[in-house]
């Protein structure tokens, strides 16, 4: 019987109580589930004189290859579509701004990412200082606003410049 009423104080005191749980500081950014409309490009797409690059350092899938546009400072941007075995694009980055390393970052940085094969794009903005940014959206909606300086046309510029057919 003492253990009952033990218990049920217990349960009564507990329930009032309420936690709330905060992400860390220097941890894992939240994703928000979103429209392109939720979304302004940090960095703006370069106007240099961008040049092809094949990128054998970069993790593929088996028989896969990444190819990159790659253009020069000081708005640094690199535009890189991954294909499968078959040649077939699955997948787009355009990383825009400072592209060091995470620990040397200084700069802003957006980064836009098409899962072609998966049907749906993930938007960031890393500040040097501030709130990073992550919005999930539908792909269809990322493939071809002018808001994001067009990523269905500036995969088509990487497939035709880089050889990107199989």
């Amino acid at each position: 019987m003492r253990f009952r009423i033990l218990v049920t104080t217990s349960v009564l005191v507990l329930s009032g109580c309420t936690s709330t749980v905060q992400p860390p500081a220097n941890g894992p950014v939240p994703l928000a589930y979103g429209s392109v409309d939720d979304f302004t490009a940090l960095v703006p797409s370069s106007d240099g004189s961008p040049r092809c690059q094949v990128l054998d350092d970069t993790p593929v899938e088996l028989g896969g290859r990444a190819v990159a546009l790659v253009y020069p400072r000081p708005a640094e941007q690199q535009v890189t579509v991954y294909l499968d075995p078959t040649g077939e694009p699955t997948r787009y980055i355009d990383a825009r701004g400072d592209l060091s390393l995470a620990g040397d970052r200084a700069g802003d940085r957006t980064t836009i990412g098409l899962y072609l094969d998966q049907g749906y794009a993930v938007l960031s903005n890393r500040p040097a200082s501030g709130r990073h940014v992550i919005v999930e959206i539908p792909l269809a909606e990322a493939l071809t606003p002018d808001r994001l300086d067009n990523p269905g046309v500036a995969l088509r510029r990487v497939l035709e410049l880089c050889g990107g057919a199989a």
